[in-house]
């Protein structure tokens, strides 16, 4: 199978899809039976205004010397529609995420109009964004959700940890990993968990960058939190490999945002694959991510109670907890383990063959 890989999200761009694609389409490139291009942005995203018309072309010379084209988001269906009219025997499959839909802006709505309708198959990242599409009258849909890779092990013992922090060494951590956006709900969870929680043993890192930094910082402050909560802003693979060694509970705490759901989760599955007890706010694509009571546990969305409740539970029952960490990290690697989600992607590319042939 001659396979084409298109996407705007790529290294050396930095990114939790940028590093999703790198290592998906590094699964394709080893399988036996696959032959594999990529085309792909590696930029920030401003380079759009010349990626998009370059792929267009491309795609209009070369799409016929494919059996199948891999397209990483539904941005890309304009290149897309003109790659089908220029070679229609090739099969177009999209992978979407959620707001790649649902994104307000009215010209980008007008261009899915347009164009969205396209593809032979459209893969879901959870079962959210594929009621999504289905509510556009999409119903060549799929749900295939993402994977990780299985090892997350680190050296670093747990105490340099909370040395390097000057913190206890009994002290529990609590982590989040993600674009500091408000559907994440980390200004929520400052505000309104952590002060319940300030006569505890208990710090709150935070690792990412974005537009509701400076409001997380004034939460902070507002509630006399500085000696509580870190924001560590962008970090390296090692600090986050080692956070994830040697945290002790994963925060999920995302609230409702219109048009802005969460797709999948990916980090929980991280952060379960490393050895994390994942809580997490049930809410969007998060549900396909995390199984309660399998790898993780989801909590009401936007409930303070519940997430105090269960942490302090935790704090009480350490080692019940840890062994449920074990068993909770065996079930992520198990069920979302990328060579089996992999083979998931090839599988749906094969029958799309078929369904040509």
């Amino acid at each position: 199978m001659k396979l084409l890989c298109v996407t705007r999200k790529y290294p050396p761009g930095v990114g939790g899809m940028e590093k999703y694609c790198y290592k998906l389409f590094s699964k394709f490139k080893e399988h036996p039976n696959v032959e594999v291009k990529i085309l792909a942005l590696g930029r920030s995203q401003k380079n759009l205004i010349w990626f998009l018309p370059y792929c267009a072309l491309f795609l209009m010379i070369n799409a016929h010397k494919f059996d199948v084209i891999y397209y990483g988001d539904l941005l890309l269906c304009g290149p897309a529609y003109l790659g089908k009219i220029f070679s229609p025997k090739t099969r177009h499959i999209v992978d979407t995420h959620g707001l790649d839909i649902l994104y307000p802006n009215p010209l980008y709505q007008f261009y899915l109009k347009l164009f969205c309708r396209c593809f032979q198959t459209y893969i879901c990242n959870s079962s959210v964004t594929e009621k999504t599409l289905h509510q556009r009258g999409i119903y060549k849909t799929i749900v295939i959700n993402r994977g990780i890779e299985k090892d997350y092990s680190c050296s670093i013992p747990r105490e340099v940890t909370r040395q390097k922090y000057n913190i206890p060494e009994d002290a529990t951590i609590l982590l989040t990993v993600g674009r500091l956006v408000k559907r994440k709900g980390v200004q929520w969870f400052v505000e309104k968990v952590m002060p319940e929680l300030k006569g505890e043993n208990i710090y709150y890192f935070v690792i990412g960058e974005g537009t509701e930094k400076e409001s997380i910082q004034m939460a902070i402050k507002k509630n006399k939190l500085e000696e509580k909560v870190y924001l560590l802003g962008k970090v390296t693979d090692e600090i986050l490999t080692e956070l994830y060694a040697n945290a002790d509970l994963f925060i999920m705490p995302n609230i409702a945002v219109k048009n802005d759901p969460e797709g999948f989760g990916i980090v929980a599955l991280e952060a379960s694959c490393a050895g994390l007890i994942v809580l997490a706010s049930k809410i969007d694509g998060i549900v396909d991510a995390v199984i309660d009571e399998k790898n993780g546990y989801l909590l009401e969305c936007e409930n303070a109670t519940s997430y105090i409740t269960k942490i302090k539970d935790y704090m009480d029952n350490i080692n019940l907890y840890k062994n449920r960490a074990e068993q909770f990290s065996a079930y992520t690697k198990e069920h979302f383990d990328l060579d089996h989600i992999t083979n998931n992607y090839i599988t749906v590319f094969e029958n799309s063959l078929l369904e040509r042939n």
